[in-house]
């Protein structure tokens, strides 16, 4: 069984799912540790993992999801 990884600061490139009221942003980590808004658009859940996926893939980096106050859960490595 594999546990979750749970980290408070992405490494720059890697990719983040967050909720926003109605609909799911996907941001940039940044080395600065700022996030970059990459997209705005995506009403459900499913849609917005799906995108980012990819999007982490095609870049061989990370995709986290935001959770609680500042911490991040891992949804699929793609890093080496």
């Amino acid at each position: 069984m594999q546990r979750d990884t749970f980290i408070s600061t992405p490494a720059p490139g890697d990719y983040i799912l967050n909720p926003a009221g109605f609909t799911w942003h996907i941001r940039g980590a940044t080395a600065t540790g700022s996030m970059l808004s990459l997209s705005v658009t995506d009403r459900t859940r499913k849609a917005a993992v799906a995108r980012m996926l990819s999007l982490a893939e095609t870049d061989r980096v990370d995709a986290w999801e935001k959770i609680e106050s500042g911490w991040f859960r891992l949804v699929k490595r793609f890093r080496a």
